[in-house]
C-alpha cells in the first residue's frame, strides 16, 4: 500500500498471538561521507531515546509493560526498527514507533551517554579479529564504490559530531518516501490502514529526494592476496569473488552454491579442510547481496602455518566443481538443506515480516514466491555454469589477518 506522502507499508497476515510492527529507513553507511562515517548507526541509537509524546527511556519502558521487545539494527544500505509484542498491542506500538521517528528530541545528555556507549562498542568491535578481516574485505573488494564504507562507524566522528550534525542528517533521510512499514501477525487490516494513515501517513515528504551518487569502480574486484597483522592467535582469512546483486536471478543458484561449498558438515570445504586434511578450525561460506552487486565468502579459521595450504585447496574444490560437476545426491541434501533454511526463517511473525519486507525494501519483491520453486529447479549445470561465470583466479581476493611476528609470512 502507498500513501499520499509516498510512503509504503505492507501487511503479513498469520495466526501468531505476537505480532511484529517494523520499520525500514533508506538510510545506512552507503550514505555515510568521511565526516559522516556511522551516523547511521549512531541516529539508531538514538532514536529511543526521547521523543515528542515519550521523553527520555520512557517508549522502551511502555513497550517492555506490554510485554514486548522493542530494538533496531543498521545496515549498509538501510536501517531497521521493530517492536515484537503481544497482538492485542499493534496499534500502540505503531504510535510509538511513528512518534520514534518523526519526532525524536535528540537531548544532549542523551548523546553524550550515546557518544560513549558508541565508542566503546566501536573498539571493542576492531579488537574482534573477525570484524576487522570483514572490514579490510570490503575496504578491497568494495574499493570503487559507498559498499566500502564500514556500518559502525568512526570514534573520531562520533565523539566530535554536534546536535546539529545529527539532527541535519537526520532530517535529510528520515523521510517518508524512504521508509517501508511492515506490520505481521493477527490484525483487522482496516484499523491498521487508518492508524498508519493516522501516523506515519502524516509524515512530511523531504524537500529533495536524497540520492546516493555511488561511484562505481569498473575495476572493482581484481585478484589480490592481503595479509594484515594483529595480535591473536589465529589465522583468519576471507576467499570472496563478486557475483550476481539483488535483481539477478543468480541470486537462487549462489545461495546453493554456498551451501554446496561451506554451509554444514556436509559440504565440500568443510569435509576436506576440516574432516580429512585438518587444514583449518573452522570454515563457512556465506553470500552477501546488495543493490548492485553481490559476494561470496568463504571464512576460514586456522593455524597461521596452513594458510597457503588452506588457500590451494579452496581454489581446487571450486575448480574440480567446474570441471567435473558434482553429484545428484550432493545437489538434492543441499537443495534439501537451503529450503529448510529458508522456511524456518518464515516460522515467527517477525521472520516473516522482516524477510517479506527485506526483499520488498530491496525492490525483489517476488523474490519469496519463486524461492522454492528456483531452488528445486537448479540442475548440476547451473551450478557449475555459476562457477564459471562468476569464479576466476583473476578475481577471487584472499585477505587474510595473522598474528604479529618478528618473522612475518611473505
Amino acid at each position: 500500500m502507498k500513501y499520499e506522502n509516498d510512503l509504503k507499508s505492507i501487511f503479513i497476515k498469520n495466526k501468531s498471538n505476537i505480532a511484529s510492527v517494523i520499520v525500514f529507513v533508506k538510510v545506512g553507511a552507503v550514505d555515510e561521507n568521511l565526516s559522516q562515517a556511522g551516523l547511521s548507526h549512531f541516529l539508531e541509537h538514538l532514536m529511543f531515546k526521547g521523543s515528542k509524546n515519550n521523553p527520555s527511556n520512557s517508549m522502551s519502558k511502555k513497550i517492555e509493560n506490554m510485554g514486548g521487545e522493542i530494538n533496531a539494527a543498521t545496515s549498509k544500505e538501510f536501517t531497521m526498527y521493530y517492536i515484537n509484542i503481544q497482538k492485542n498491542y499493534i496499534i500502540e506500538s505503531i504510535k510509538i514507533l511513528a512518534d520514534a521517528l518523526e519526532n525524536p528530541i535528540f537531548p544532549k545528555k542523551e548523546i553524550d551517554i550515546e557518544r560513549k556507549v558508541v565508542i566503546e562498542e566501536i573498539q571493542r568491535y576492531f579488537d574482534n579479529p573477525m570484524s576487522v578481516l570483514y572490514e579490510q574485505f570490503y575496504k578491497t573488494v568494495y574499493s570503487g564504490c559507498p559498499l566500502k564504507n564500514t556500518v559502525i562507524g568512526s570514534s573520531q566522528v562520533i565523539k566530535n559530531v554536534s546536535r546539529d550534525e545529527i539532527y541535519k542528517y537526520y532530517k535529510t533521510h528520515y523521510t517518508p518516501e524512504k521508509m517501508l512499514i511492515v506490520i505481521s501477525g493477527a490484525f483487522d487490516d482496516l484499523k491498521i490502514s487508518k492508524i498508519i494513515h493516522e501516523t506515519f501517513g502524516k509524515f512530511k515528504k523531504g524537500s529533495l529526494m536524497t540520492i546516493n551518487n555511488k561511484l562505481f569502480n569498473e575495476d572493482i574486484c581484481v585478484a589480490k592476496n592481503l595479509i594484515k597483522y594483529k595480535k591473536t592467535e589465529l589465522g583468519y582469512m576471507i576467499t570472496g569473488f563478486l557475483c550476481p546483486n539483488i535483481k539477478e536471478d543468480d541470486i537462487y543458484i549462489a545461495t546453493l552454491v554456498v551451501n554446496i561449498l561451506g554451509g554444514n558438515k556436509f559440504s565440500r570445504l568443510y569435509r576436506s579442510l576440516y574432516e580429512e586434511k585438518h587444514f583449518v578450525y573452522e570454515i563457512e561460506s556465506l553470500f552477501e547481496v546488495f543493490n548492485d552487486y553481490g559476494n561470496v565468502n568463504i571464512v576460514s579459521i586456522f593455524d597461521p602455518s596452513n594458510m597457503e595450504n588452506v588457500k590451494m585447496e579452496i581454489a581446487k574444490q571450486i575448480e574440480y566443481i567446474i570441471s567435473y560437476g558434482i553429484m545428484e545426491k550432493e545437489l538434492n541434501v543441499s537443495k534439501l538443506s537451503t529450503k529448510i533454511d529458508f522456511l524456518l526463517s518464515l516460522e515467527t511473525s517477525f521472520g516473516k515480516g522482516y524477510t517479506h519486507g527485506y526483499w520488498h525494501f530491496m525492490r525483489n519483491p517476488e523474490f519469496i514466491k519463486k524461492y522454492i520453486k528456483k531452488i528445486e529447479n537448479i540442475r548440476i549445470d547451473d551450478i557449475v555454469f555459476f562457477l564459471k561465470k562468476y569464479y576466476s583466479p583473476k578475481m577471487i581476493l584472499n585477505i587474510a589477518l595473522l598474528p604479529k611476528i618478528k618473522n612475518k609470512i611473505r
